[in-house]
This record gives structure tokens, C-alpha cells and sequence, in this order.
């Protein structure tokens, strides 16, 4: 179970920090002949809700150990 929470909290500070990252991973692969990036609200909505689950997963990982 330490596991599974201590994959999330990483998770969730890579995306926070980079939330490019997890674009190219996830949808930057397909269109690799075009040079696209990711909008500024894809952005922001990947921060808040990292954040979020980094918030859940602390919480929960409190009350369990």
C-alpha cells in the first residue's frame, strides 16, 4: 500500500511541476510530424488537479500509517 501512495505523490509533484511532460507522454506521441504543445488551460487544469490528488493522497496516507 506505501507503494501505491509513494507512485502517486510522484505523480502528482512531476505533474505539478512538469505538467508538459505528462502531455507528451499521453497525447504528444500521436502527432509526432506536427509541432504542437499544449494549451495554457490543459496547463493549469493538470496543476490544480495534481495538486488535488498530491492533497488526497497526503491526507489518506496520514490516516492509515
Amino acid at each position: 500500500m506505501r507503494f501505491f501512495l509513494l507512485i502517486f505523490v510522484l505523480i502528482a509533484v512531476l505533474n505539478i511541476i512538469f505538467p508538459r511532460f505528462s502531455w507528451h507522454m499521453q497525447y504528444g506521441w500521436m502527432v509526432k510530424g506536427k509541432d504542437l504543445e499544449p494549451s495554457e488551460a490543459y496547463l493549469l487544469m493538470t496543476r490544480i488537479t495534481s495538486a488535488l490528488v498530491l492533497i488526497v493522497v497526503i491526507f489518506l496516507w496520514s490516516n492509515f500509517f
